[in-house]
């Protein structure tokens, strides 16, 4: 018998609607500061621009945008009106020139040298507080340019990186070396830095000390990490999680460090599915919209080096495409830095692009795809304290290190990982209320797919929902759960009935 049509509420029916967008002319900010690495201009000359930012005036200028470079140094916030969320910059370009930016129809554009002073802090504040649409936002770009925050976050997150060890006094260099295989040579970083500059290589204790010495003696943190040696890294350009392009980056015969700008050269990579992999995994744990991802090839296994929140654009690339929004990523062909960036141009141009910026709003209820399981309905649980996300079935059985269980009839078998516990409020005591066998499951969501999610399987009878997610893993994904609306950030899943198989 099949069970009565449930109509949705006419409110809930409006909640679930996308929201049409005003086609307002768009605005490109770009915050920058002044390059000290670029050569000096003779007298007379037009001051040479930074190649990217050359590159992003061509594209905008293609699509009929209007394009305003924002100099750190000169520029000052005349005016906000929060209720339009415009900002006035006077004096954005040396000139004694204003502009009105209206947050809503502005992309904002953030390059490495401006969060180097509160000057460029504030700006990065204020157009986001605006509304704007950032490339990145000011805790994005902090987060890029510290190595040991990146660092610690690819150790919490699993992706494999060098061993890598912060120091922070001669008394703790020992314990340092140890944490990084206590093999010379290592390499040596100061914490924040571009371009290769702050990486020096040490053959020896001695020079490590002295090393180390005189960059303390200049107010410089410094980590060591474990040299792999390897002929080549690579970088990946990722915009909105997608992969858009890689370049290998070959050593010059006298430079150990791979950078363009330190003599190394460049030709367009195909990634394997592998690296492509761990490289949108380093992306979403740094949460930037728009990042280089660094990794090399050691021993036939891809190591993440670091994340760049404003990567350069001086080589030649393999393009990725997308067949539409949601596909996975295709090597096409060749393409120069000046195409690539003309096609983040074209991709942040579209406005629904735009949703994914930062925290993104999601319903106390969505359907998640379940690796071999298949599409379910989620509850996205901010209560749930537990390590491990639970999934609903039925007869738990365990063979030796193989978990087996079924879900609407049909049995699954995974490799038994561990164990979750869980507390609750009526527990008594510090005991855990329940423990439930896990096992790590891929999970899709809103596009994107998070790799050996733990999972516990949960025997407890069936309810609205047939998954749990708990906040690590909407940390991961991005959200902000709205408990008033359901079903923002994919399609409504009917629930089925256990017993029938049926349509409710």
């Amino acid at each position: 018998m099949i069970a009565e049509m449930q109509v949705p509420k006419f409110k809930d029916f409006i909640t679930e609607q996308d929201v049409e967008r005003k086609d307002n002319p768009i605005t490109v900010a770009i915050i920058t500061k002044s390059n000290p690495n670029i050569r000096k201009q003779k007298a007379g000359e037009t001051p040479k621009k930074e190649r990217t930012i050359s590159f992003i005036e061509k594209a905008c200028e293609k699509r009929g945008f209007k394009c305003v470079i924002i100099n750190t140094k000169h520029a000052i916030i005349t005016g906000k009106d929060e209720e339009k969320n415009t900002l006035t910059v006077y004096n954005y370009d040396g000139k004694d020139s204003e502009h009105t930016f209206v947050g809503k129809d502005t992309v904002c554009i953030t390059r490495a040298g401006s969060i180097e002073d509160e000057a460029g802090l504030s700006l990065i504040s204020a157009f986001q507080n605006s509304s704007a649409f950032m490339l990145n936002t000011r805790s994005a770009m902090l987060t890029c340019d510290n190595k040991l925050t990146t660092a610690l976050l690819f150790e919490k997150f699993g992706i494999p990186t060098p061993r890598t060890a912060f120091i922070s006094n001669e008394k703790n260099l020992d314990d340092a070396l140890k944490l990084v295989g206590g093999k010379f040579p290592i390499i040596l970083k100061t914490l924040t830095g571009t371009q290769g500059i702050g990486v020096v290589k040490v053959e020896s204790y001695e020079n490590l000390v002295s090393t180390v010495q005189a960059l303390w003696n200049h107010d410089a943190e410094v980590l060591i990490q474990e040299f792999m040696e390897v002929p080549f890294d690579v970088r990946t350009f990722v915009v909105d999680n997608k992969i858009f392009a890689s370049t290998k980056r070959i050593h010059s015969k006298t430079d150990f460090r791979s950078n363009i700008h330190r003599g190394g050269t460049a030709e367009p990579y195909k990634l394997s599915e592998e690296e492509m992999e761990i490289i949108l995994k380093a992306s979403r744990v740094s949460k930037a919209y728009l990042v280089g991802v660094d990794h090399i090839v050691y021993k036939d296994k891809p190591y993440v080096l670091e994340v760049n929140g404003s990567p350069g654009t001086g080589a030649d690339y393999m393009a990725y495409t997308y067949e539409d929004y949601y596909s996975d990523a295709k090597p096409s062909e060749k393409i120069t830095g000046e195409n690539l960036i003309a096609n983040v141009i074209k991709w942040v141009s579209k406005r629904s692009h735009w949703d994914r910026q930062a925290t993104v709003e999601c319903g106390w209820l969505e359907t998640v795809e379940v690796d071999e399981v298949g599409k379910v309905r989620a509850k996205f649980d901010t209560g749930n304290g537990s390590k491990a996300c639970a999934l609903h079935a039925d007869e738990i059985t365990e063979e030796g290190k193989v978990i087996k269980w079924k879900y609407n009839g049909k049995t699954y078998s995974k490799k038994r990982y561990g164990t979750s516990e869980i507390y609750r409020a009526n527990a008594e005591g510090e005991e855990p209320s329940e423990t439930r066998t896990t096992v790590l499951m891929d999970l899709t969501f809103n596009g994107f797919t998070y790799k050996d999610i733990e999972v516990g399987l949960d025997s407890r009878p069936r309810a609205a929902s047939d998954l749990l997610v708990n906040r690590d893993l909407m940390r991961q994904m991005n959200v902000s759960v709205n408990p008033n609306r359901s079903f923002v950030l994919s399609k409504r899943l009917r629930p089925v009935d256990k017993e029938k198989n049926i349509d409710k």
